[in-house]
């Protein structure tokens, strides 16, 4: 719904202004951070061997050290670490979407790569193209190669398989009567097309892949069944946040350890997506996991 109401009101969005600053940007990614602060706690609600206190302590300890590693690495080399990222959120938000649709269908998770571009490219790959003069300075100040990096040329053909991922995927859905899947690729085309890029990225993050993740996060948790079965919402997003509370707290704690990151100036951009993608690498391990194990048997 958030989503259709900005493409609605994208020629008013444009005229007036709003939905340029990068603080709109950086509180969808902050509001986003609770749809992965349970990820310690998944593999357990699919694997008995997961639930063992050792087990557990294991997944947060490698969690950790993976996150490390990215945070290391765009410090190190931020340019090539930014784009490895960015290829990265294509294919997470693509596999995501692919995986939402089908458990809400009652269908195995598998990732068909058309599927996948066309739902995950648009966040990514539009705003490239639509709106570079204010993208390329965002990329610049988290990594000051990248928007040369990503040359004219390297855009469109990214945008040439986008286009044709999207009328594929969309084929197959009308296919299959999934009419409103249909239209998702173009819809969110048509909003990183029209609407800021620091909104149309921070409302896509905290109210389509996050929200989703999140419900899909609930109806794979053991303890939910029940009130699910019967309609009942609130105590299960009850114990969602509960859970996630003190570690959404802690990964909104890594932006501020990073600002001060001896020899770089900060930079508040910087040093959010350095910090989301030292989250998004594990996660992107613990949702697949999830997708392979499915939601637990009722």
């Amino acid at each position: 719904m958030t989503v259709a109401g900005l493409l609605a009101l994208a020629p008013v969005i444009r005229h007036t202004g709003i939905g340029t600053s990068p603080g709109y940007l950086l509180v969808g990614l902050l509001a986003g951070l609770p749809h992965g602060a349970v990820d310690h706690l998944v593999p357990g609600w699919s694997s008995a061997r997961a639930r063992s206190p050792a087990a557990r302590l294991a997944v947060a300890l490698g969690y950790a050290a993976v996150a490390a590693v990215v945070l290391v690495a765009f410090q190190a080399a931020p340019t090539p670490a930014l784009l490895a990222f960015l290829a990265l959120s294509v294919i997470h938000f693509g596999a995501a979407d692919e995986a939402f649709h089908a458990e809400r269908d009652g269908r195995p998770v598998r990732y068909r790569p058309a599927g996948v571009l066309a739902r995950g490219g648009p966040p990514v790959i539009v705003p490239l193209l639509a709106w570079p003069a204010t993208v390329d300075p965002l990329l610049g100040a988290v990594a000051p190669g990248a928007p040369a990096a990503l040359d004219p040329g390297l855009r469109l053909l990214a945008l040439g398989c986008l286009v044709a991922a999207g009328a594929w995927t969309a084929v197959r859905d009308l296919r299959h009567g999934r009419h409103l899947d249909a239209a998702e690729p173009a819809l969110l085309v048509a909003l990183f097309a029209t609407v800021p890029p620091a909104l149309a990225v921070g409302a896509y993050f905290a109210t389509w892949h996050a929200a989703r993740h999140v419900s899909r996060l609930l109806r794979a948790h053991p303890d939910n069944r029940s009130d699910l079965a019967a309609g009942r919402w609130a105590a299960p997003l009850g114990r969602f946040a509960r859970a996630a509370l003190l570690p959404t707290l802690v990964a909104a704690a890594v932006p501020v350890t990073l600002a001060g990151w001896p020899g770089r100036p900060f930079e508040p951009l910087a040093v959010t997506v350095a910090a989301l993608a030292a989250l998004t690498v594990p996660h992107v391990a613990v949702v697949t996991w999830l997708d392979r194990c499915g939601p637990p048997a009722g």
